[in-house]
């Protein structure tokens, strides 16, 4: 065998072993990926599951705006269980304080848990790499855990529809004291719709720092040679301001709050002044 061939032979089997050594499994290719096209894929599939719930608390709440002496039909309301439909319906009929808490989640999940995800981290983590001529994103292990995070931020609100307590009704912008005192009659304040939201919360603001210090140092320090900042696509420059505005703005609301979480669950004042009353009854210092 010539000297040409073993080292073809070689080369061939080095290619192999390094093919072979690479080869990832279902869980790490798909699910734990640490790939931006994939973590992408992943933020849409789960931003459009989270839109069509929100959409459907929407839907439930123009029916009983048209038709407020008519009970839900059966097609709305097959989702829910018997037992939920006993505490929370009347008669099938939507109560008001179910029709706050529908408001509340429903302006939650189209936001913080679709329009926001789908936008910036499905399409950002798509394409962004990919228009700056980058391979991926500069923390691919931070970019899958914001995607963890975030999923994990979801299901702690949506869960919290089925607390007896019941899922937050202090609207989506969950606005002191309103807030501070809703589902204050629950004993185990870790129970509370109210308190399960600002936890998810806190969850998303988290997710959404990650991904917006992943998009900067992806932007600014990944960018192939040659493209300038005036050669940049209109879509990067989005996500580019975009990361900065979160990374200004959501700091300040998570200090915010796990303040409020403090105060309804360690007995803090930061937004709950004493001599508080509600339905003629003094609130607790």
């Amino acid at each position: 065998m010539s000297s040409h061939d073993s080292t073809a032979h070689a080369g061939h089997d080095a290619h192999h072993d390094d093919h072979h050594h690479h080869e990832q499994s279902f869980l790490s290719k798909y699910v734990f990926s640490t790939d931006h096209k994939t973590i992408g894929i992943q933020y849409g599939l789960t931003a459009m599951a989270f839109l069509l719930f929100g959409f459907y608390l929407m839907m439930v709440m123009r029916w009983s705006i048209a038709y407020p002496h008519q009970p839900l039909p059966e097609w709305m309301s097959w989702v829910f269980t018997d037992g939920w439909k006993a505490r929370w319906l009347q008669d099938g009929k939507v109560t008001g304080e179910t029709y706050n808490m529908f408001g509340a989640m429903h302006g939650t999940i189209m936001v913080f848990l679709g329009i926001v995800p789908l936008g910036f981290g499905a399409f950002g983590n798509y394409v962004t790499p990919l228009q700056i001529g980058a391979i991926d994103m500069a923390f691919p292990r931070l970019n899958m855990a914001s995607y963890w995070i975030y999923l994990a931020g979801g299901v702690v609100m949506c869960a919290s529809f089925f607390f007896e307590s019941g899922a937050a009704k202090s609207g989506w912008t969950n606005y002191s004291p309103l807030a501070g005192f809703a589902d204050g009659q629950v004993v185990n304040q870790w129970l509370a719709g109210q308190t399960q939201w600002l936890v998810g919360l806190v969850l998303l603001i988290t997710s959404s720092l990650l991904g917006s210090v992943n998009f900067i140092t992806t932007i600014i320090n990944l960018r192939v040679r040659g493209m300038t900042w005036m050669r940049m696509p209109f879509f990067v420059w989005a996500m580019l301001v975009t990361g900065f505005l979160l990374l200004l703005a959501f700091p300040p609301l998570e200090a915010a709050g796990i303040m409020q979480l403090m105060d309804r669950v360690g007995h803090s004042s930061f937004f709950m002044p004493s001599g508080l009353f509600t339905k003629s009854e003094g609130l607790a210092d």
